[in-house]
């Protein structure tokens, strides 16, 4: 239902902007949103703080690190897969698949590599990111945090501050930021040793 919400106010702000409905609102949308998203940065926080303070937290790392490892394994695994079914080689799809979905690092990076392979894993790495946003939201009724964490790879950090705000269950920031975090200082590390191969 919050999806549902979400979606119906995001259409009327779009339609509200382009029949110039509230255009008096149009110049402050960039401090508006800034200060929403502190806002919310503050609260998730504090619920983060109480769960270190119970002693969760620790758990919750160790458990961030196995997903993180998981979630470059499967990635790496599925990009394997789809050599197989697409016309790219294993090493090309590897390479793409590498960007985990940081879009703005991984193009820069693979471009040295090859300029077409790197519109391949901004194309990736965006869809990645996308998907993530919206499809985190439905499969948490359906898993549990980490496995929904590990939709995203590095964009789960973001992806995982729209889940909470559609199910409000702040844990899985927790679980975006630790995860996202030991992906995203990966990623550099396994472009260069793909390309290397």
């Amino acid at each position: 239902m919050m999806i549902l919400i979400l979606l119906v106010v995001l259409v009327a702000g779009f339609v509200s902007g382009r029949l110039g409905l509230f255009a008096f609102l149009a110049p402050l949308e960039s401090e508006a949103v800034i200060y929403v998203l502190y806002a919310m940065v503050f609260a998730i926080s504090v619920g983060i703080g109480a769960q270190y303070r119970d002693g969760e937290g620790e758990r919750l790392s160790f458990k961030a690190l196995l997903y993180s490892v998981t979630t470059i394994a499967g990635s790496l695994l599925a990009a394997c897969l789809m050599s197989i079914v697409l016309p790219v080689s294993a090493k090309d799809a590897l390479i793409c698949a590498s960007g985990m979905g940081w879009y703005s690092l991984s193009t820069g990076l693979v471009y040295t590599y090859s300029p077409s392979l790197s519109v391949a894993t901004f194309v990736y790495c965006v869809s990645r990111e996308v998907l993530s946003i919206f499809i985190m939201p439905l499969l948490i009724k359906k898993f549990r945090r980490p496995e929904v964490v590990a939709v995203g790879g590095t964009a789960t950090i973001q992806s995982s501050v729209a889940c909470a705000a559609v199910t409000g269950d702040n844990t899985i920031v927790l679980y975006g930021l630790l995860v996202g975090t030991v992906i995203s200082m990966l990623v550099p590390v396994l472009i260069s040793f793909f390309m290397g191969i």
